[in-house]
C-alpha cells in the first residue's frame, strides 16, 4: 500500500513543491501528508529579456479525493483562545504645587515621588519660584503575538509570508507534516491529494535586468513594469497549467496516488 508521487516544478529555482504521504505509525489508520516546499528569488528569461522575479506572497492549495483531514491535524492553525490577555494601559494623574525646577525634573523622569512630595521641606524656602505642576504617566503592557509563515486559511489552504514584509527566498517546509489525513468512510474509486503553490498576478515583482542583446537596463517605465508582469505571468502559468490565464498564476504542483 503507497501512495506514487509526482511532481510538476518548470521553475525550481522560483517554486519547488514536493510532497509525499505515509503511514502514521502510531495509527495505521491515518496517513501523513509530508510538504517540502522553497520560495527563492531568481532570474529567469522570456522574449530574450532576463527577468528577476520574486514572490511577495504565495498560497499553498490542497485538493483530495477519496481523503479527508484529521481533526486538529493542520500545520499553522492560528487559534483564537476562549480567554484573550488584552494590552493594557493605566494612568496616574497627579497636581500639587512644588518648585519649578522640581515639577520640571518630575515630568521629564516620570516619578511620581518628587510630586507627591508637595511642598515637604520647600514651604520655608524664600526666593523658590512656586507653580502648580500636573504629570500624567502611563503604563504600557506589551503582549506577544505569534506569527506563521505557513498559516492555515480556508479552504484547505496555506498562505505563505514573510514576517518581515519582505519577498519570499527561503524554504518554508522541510518535508514538514502539513496534516494528516484518512480514507472516507464511503469506499472511493479513487484516493490521490494534489498540492499546488500559486500566486497572482499583484504579488509578483518583476524587473527587466538585461535587454536581449545583454545590455543592462537601469530603469523600467511604469506601464512597461506591468507589461513584464503580465508577460511572467503567462510564461509562468502556461509552463504548469492548460487552463485559460485569469491572471492567478500556478508555479507549481505535486501529486500523489494511492494504490492498494
Amino acid at each position: 500500500m503507497r501512495f506514487f508521487p509526482n511532481h510538476t516544478n518548470p521553475l525550481p529555482q522560483i517554486v519547488e513543491l514536493k510532497s509525499a504521504v505515509s503511514e502514521n505509525r502510531e495509527d495505521p489508520a491515518t496517513f501523513d501528508l509530508q510538504v517540502e516546499l522553497g520560495i527563492f528569488q531568481d532570474e529567469i528569461t522570456i522574449d530574450r529579456a532576463t527577468i528577476s522575479v520574486s514572490l511577495k506572497q504565495a498560497s499553498l492549495s490542497m485538493d483530495l479525493q477519496g481523503l479527508e483531514v484529521v481533526e486538529k491535524s493542520k500545520l499553522g492553525i492560528d487559534h483564537t483562545p476562549s480567554k484573550l490577555t488584552m494590552k493594557a494601559t493605566s494612568e496616574s494623574t497627579i497636581q500639587t504645587s512644588v518648585e519649578r525646577t522640581r515639577a520640571f525634573e518630575a515630568i521629564v523622569s516620570g516619578e511620581l515621588t518628587p510630586l507627591t512630595q508637595g511642598l515637604k521641606g520647600s514651604g520655608s524656602r524664600s526666593g523658590k519660584e512656586i507653580n502648580a505642576a500636573v504629570a500624567t504617566l502611563k503604563e504600557n503592557r506589551e503582549t506577544q503575538v505569534d506569527f506563521y509563515p505557513v498559516k492555515a486559511v480556508g479552504n484547505d489552504t496555506w498562505r505563505i509570508t514573510d514576517a518581515a514584509g519582505a519577498n519570499l527566498d527561503r524554504t518554508f517546509l522541510h518535508y514538514e507534516k502539513l496534516c494528516g489525513l484518512r480514507m472516507k468512510a464511503t469506499k472511493p474509486n479513487r484516493v490521490a491529494t494534489s498540492l499546488s503553490v500559486h500566486a497572482p498576478q499583484k504579488h509578483i515583482n518583476a524587473e527587466i535586468i538585461r535587454d536581449g542583446r545583454g545590455a543592462l537596463m537601469s530603469r523600467v517605465g511604469v506601464n512597461k513594469e506591468k507589461v513584464i508582469r503580465i508577460l511572467v505571468a503567462k510564461g509562468l502559468h502556461e509552463a504548469t497549467s492548460q487552463i485559460e490565464y485569469d491572471g492567478l498564476v500556478t508555479f507549481s504542483v505535486s501529486t500523489t496516488e494511492y494504490e492498494g
